[in-house]
């Protein structure tokens, strides 16, 4: 891993300094990658998982991959 670049500070800073609390009060059904990404994984999981296969996704959202 120490091939990866060094990012400065301010690339991990939240642009919305809410807290998060605040954000999460409310459930959220939203998908957190497009609809291209969605595809890939799912593509991944067929080329990798045999027919019937399962996967403990566990930063997985309410859209699953089939």
């Amino acid at each position: 891993m120490s091939n990866l670049p060094r990012l400065p500070p301010e690339a991990f800073a939240k642009q919305d300094q809410t807290p998060d609390a605040l954000f999460y009060a409310q459930p959220r059904f939203v998908t957190h990658i497009d609809d291209a990404a969605v595809d890939a994984v799912t593509d991944l999981y067929r080329a990798h998982l045999p027919p019937g296969g399962r996967i403990l996704d566990l930063m997985s959202s309410w859209v699953t991959c089939a």
